[in-house]
């Protein structure tokens, strides 16, 4: 037994089991062997692409922007339309790094990812269909920064996953 459609007809999205991880795309660890404060630009490389879209785990037609939509309202963040990809070039990042000390240079974003479903009402008084569903995930705007690597990073943040990953 469905759940009836009460006079409704036409589609909705739902999503489910949204996620929110940071992401580092770009990551260049450096050392400054001198007795001095280095200031400079850095240049930090490409580590991640992301993708925002969706994939199919069954029905054949969803709009990819009303999933990503979806996502963004779940979250309250402002998301990336699909096929918007992160750059593959260098990121140029401004750091100071301590006499003898390391510091990765760093760019990430929030990725989100979730399920959905399309679902559907042909009559009024029929039942609620899946008519299509898979996941879907977009990104965030872009955070660039520099983490110390002797120092403690703030919980959770972007800086202590880069300083995890690459110190």
């Amino acid at each position: 037994m469905g759940i009836p459609c009460d006079g409704y007809i036409g589609t909705w999205y739902t999503v489910s089991n949204v996620a929110k991880p940071k992401k580092i795309t770009h990551a260049t660890r450096h050392y400054n062997g001198t007795s001095s404060d280095m200031s400079s630009n850095f240049t930090t490389g490409h580590q991640l692409t992301l993708t925002a879209g969706i994939t199919y785990t069954s029905g054949a037609s969803a709009e990819a922007s009303a999933v990503i939509g979806k996502l963004s309202a779940s979250t309250s963040l402002s998301l990336a339309a699909s096929g918007s990809t992160t750059s593959t070039s260098s990121v140029s990042v401004t750091a100071t790094v301590k006499p003898k000390k390391y510091v990765v240079t760093y760019a990430g974003r929030v990725q989100v990812t979730g399920n959905w479903e399309k679902n559907s009402c042909s009559s009024g008084g029929g039942i609620v269909l899946v008519a299509a569903k898979g996941t879907g995930r977009s990104h965030h705007v872009q955070e660039v920064g520099a983490a110390q690597c002797d120092i403690v990073q703030p919980s959770g943040s972007m800086a202590a996953l880069a300083k995890s990953s690459y110190c």
